[in-house]
Formats: structure tokens, C-alpha cells, sequence
């Protein structure tokens, strides 16, 4: 029930995931990056906002979640993805690289679309959407690696590559082994 008014309050008010995860945090002065390309910074920002995302989304997977699976794995994507955030968020700033605070209009839809699930529907629906983002992942660390100039930006891309891999596999084969490991 917390992740459905966490869920609720973030798609009603706009507030960031990062203030609903920690609470209200300062933004840094931004300016506009000079050391890296569009590509690179198409792929930090969209990245942090994707790894926002994956708090809101783990953490309604460990308060709604049916199976201790799709549970575990929640709690999984958060550790994971905070994690692949602290780096990014560490060349972000280094290269005075604003980063979004907010969810996308998207993201925020699916957020309202998961809490209207019942809980019998809700694992279903949420290792689709997993299955579906961390593929969207994958194409964009790609299309980094291919395109980005930045060799610091293309590091954390290859970095954070093997563990959207292994999400996937997770989501696709071992649900049942999630957190044997």
C-alpha cells in the first residue's frame, strides 16, 4: 500500500523519485556540458532518469509484489541501479551536466498503470515492464558505446552493461533463483 501512495504521489505531484526515495535534495548549479558530446549526454540523463525510475519501480516490487521473486528482485534493481547511478552521477557532475529530477510523463504512466493492478496482476505486469525497460537499457548502452565521444561516459556504459544483462536473465529464466545468489 506505501508504494501505491509513494507511486500516487509521484505521478500527482510531479515530485522527483530521488525526493520520494530521500527526500528533498539540493540541486548543483548546472551548466551546460563541454567535454562531452550529445550522445554522451543524451545517455547520462536519460540513464539517471531510467535509474530513478527503478527505485520507484523495485521498491513498489517489495511492498506489492505477490511472489518473494519478483519481491526480491525489486529489491535487487534498487541496490543495482543506485549503484550504476553513483557513477554516472559522479561524470554528470564533473562535467556540470544537468540531470533531470523528475520522471518522465511516460514513466509516470506506468508508475498509475501499476498501482491500478490487483496485487494477483501486478507481478505479471511489472516483470513485463522490467523486461521491456531493461531492453530499451540495452539499446541505448549500445548506442553509446557506438556513438558516445566521451571515453569516461562509454566506461560507465560498459559498466552498467553486464548488469542489465543480468537483470534480463533474471527476468526472463530465473525468477525462481532470483536471490539464491
Amino acid at each position: 500500500m506505501a508504494a501505491a501512495g509513494l507511486a500516487g504521489a509521484i505521478a500527482l505531484t510531479g515530485g522527483t523519485a530521488t525526493q520520494a526515495a530521500t527526500g528533498p535534495q539540493r540541486a548543483p548549479e548546472v551548466q551546460v556540458a563541454t567535454q562531452i558530446g550529445q550522445m554522451d549526454a543524451t545517455f547520462l540523463k536519460t540513464s539517471h532518469q531510467g535509474n530513478l525510475f527503478e527505485f520507484v519501480l523495485g521498491r513498489m516490487a517489495t511492498e506489492r509484489g505477490r511472489s518473494a521473486a519478483v519481491r526480491c528482485l525489486g529489491h535487487l534493481f534498487v541496490r543495482d541501479h543506485h549503484n550504476l547511478d553513483q557513477k554516472l552521477v559522479v561524470v554528470a557532475t564533473r562535467e556540470r551536466l544537468a540531470l533531470p529530477h523528475t520522471l518522465s510523463r511516460a514513466q509516470r504512466a506506468i508508475i498509475s498503470d501499476l498501482v491500478r493492478r490487483t496485487r494477483a496482476d501486478f507481478d505479471r505486469a511489472w516483470v513485463r515492464t522490467q523486461i521491456t525497460i531493461q531492453r530499451q537499457t540495452v539499446r541505448l548502452i549500445h548506442q553509446e558505446l557506438r556513438f558516445g565521444r566521451s571515453a569516461e561516459v562509454k566506461q560507465v556504459a560498459r559498466e552498467a552493461l553486464p548488469t542489465v544483462h543480468k537483470h534480463l536473465a533474471l527476468l526472463h529464466h530465473g525468477l525462481q533463483q532470483a536471490c539464491a545468489q
